[in-house]
């Protein structure tokens, strides 16, 4: 469960908030009551950017399977397609 501070109180004990953020801590950090940003570990953050690579890749290949699967259906060829793309690239 991630704790809300305030950007005051996270000033004069950052140091104290990032050991506890790379333990596993996650902090919220606010300013004039408004949640403005994240306090996490470096490995939490890691982790959180390789997931959403993995989600670009995923939601990449689903849409190349979609289009496949189209073109398919219209009775192109994935050469048909390619060739379409280099004439594409090419003009």
């Amino acid at each position: 469960m991630e704790k809300v501070i305030g950007v005051n109180e996270l000033r004069p004990k950052l140091g104290k908030y990032l050991d506890e953020a790379e333990k596993g801590e996650t902090f919220v950090i606010s300013s004039r009551s408004k949640l403005k940003g994240v306090l996490l570990g470096y490995s939490k953050y890691r982790e959180l950017k390789e997931l959403t690579e993995k989600a670009k890749r995923l939601e990449v290949s689903l849409l190349v399977n979609k289009f496949r699967d189209r073109a398919s259906k219209a009775g192109l060829t994935e050469a048909d397609v390619e060739e379409e793309i280099e004439k594409t690239r090419n003009s």
